[in-house]
């Protein structure tokens, strides 16, 4: 009686490289050591230690032996394969690695020519108050007109622009923008608020500061009507200095909110430690609205936070009737988003105050 055990794939090798280059040997867990069938040992490979071994749930084990000529010649034949897939994914990450530092380094001088050129533009975004049914004032959002003739969205430049410290100057750029434009609308009769997101490296730097407030005062906007939000994409170096520098602007009239509360580096630490008066809610916890999230818990929490510190709340990403009034029904007066507007550009920012003026 013969047993033929051995895998079809065995065969196909066998024929293709060797005669009885492969052995497979049955015994059981109680008889490991001892041979009970063989299928044509000529070359006694069952000498030698075997490639693998199979134990199945019934005691039985397979062991296969297999004649390293075979394994040689196997190897010898897949290196010209190995090597061109090698070589293959090689280039791959070589082309990717290239790409990324080439379009890297030419973001990089792509947005300096745009800060020469002064592309980066505002965007204003109105900040209602529901409670008195008037805008309270605007943020200030970058956008970038490529060449004059592309606008590209945050997203596409800000994460390495912040990265790479050009941030400052765009930020420079933006905010000589906005004093000229809004100053040609008399923004100063008003006593709207004009909010310009900073990032923690900003507001480090005392000297760089002391050039930005000087800019404002040159302006006819009062330094008053002038708030920067600390966006929490990046953490803080020095706390102590932060704090000088912060103290310093709100000498000048200057208000400092913190960004995107509750999401950040240091979120409510940076309330006490800057010994700040305003926050922003993030759309984050305002899209809980209306849901069983539990970060709906979060916004209540905050918004308790806020109102027992006294703090000037103003929520963002507004985007529906339920939110906007679920917010004022919990004290939350001042409110930004698409359910009132969108970001404008210039010419449509002064369409939408003119419109706003009219309804009172």
């Amino acid at each position: 009686m013969s047993i033929y055990f051995e895998p079809r794939i065995a065969d196909v090798m066998r024929n293709q490289y060797c005669d009885n280059c492969i052995l497979s040997v049955i015994t059981t867990l109680d008889n490991f050591d001892k041979k009970i069938y063989f299928h044509n040992d000529i070359n006694n490979l069952s000498k030698l230690p075997p490639l693998n071994i199979k134990v199945f749930n019934n005691g039985v084990v397979l062991k296969n032996h297999v004649d390293p000529k075979l394994l040689s010649v196997i190897s010898m034949d897949l290196k010209p394969l190995l090597f061109i897939v090698g070589a293959f994914f090689g280039m791959i990450v070589f082309l990717i690695v290239n790409y990324y530092i080439k379009r890297k380094l030419s973001l990089h001088s792509l947005i300096l020519k745009g800060i020469t050129r002064k592309e980066f533009i505002p965007y204003y975004q109105p900040i209602i108050d529901v409670y008195k049914n008037e805008m309270y004032g605007c943020e200030v959002l970058v956008r970038w007109w490529f060449n004059g003739k592309e606008l590209i969205l945050p997203d596409d430049f800000i994460p390495y622009a912040e990265n790479s410290g050009l941030i400052i100057n765009i930020t420079d750029v933006l905010l000589e923008k906005t004093l000229m434009q809004l100053s040609s609308v008399n923004w100063q009769d008003s006593s709207a608020i004009i909010s310009i997101n900073m990032i923690p490296g900003q507001l480090e730097d005392k000297q760089h500061m002391r050039e930005v407030v000087d800019l404002i005062i040159k302006s006819s906007i009062s330094p008053k009507q002038i708030a920067f939000e600390i966006t929490e994409r990046m953490s803080f170096s020095d706390l102590d200095k932060a704090a000088t520098v912060i103290d310093y602007l709100k000498a000048q009239g200057i208000n400092v909110k913190l960004d995107d509360a509750g999401t950040g580096y240091g979120s409510f630490s940076y309330i006490q430690h800057f010994n700040l008066q305003s926050l922003k809610i993030d759309k984050m916890f305002v899209d809980t609205i209306g849901t069983h999230d539990h970060k709906l818990f979060v916004l209540d929490s905050i918004i308790a936070f806020g109102k027992k510190a006294g703090m000037e709340m103003i929520a963002e990403g507004v985007e529906t009737k339920q939110q906007s009034d679920y917010l004022l029904q919990n004290g939350v007066y001042l409110q930004q988003g698409f359910y009132f507007s969108e970001p404008l550009k210039f010419e449509q920012f002064c369409i939408f105050v003119e419109q706003n003026k009219r309804k009172h």
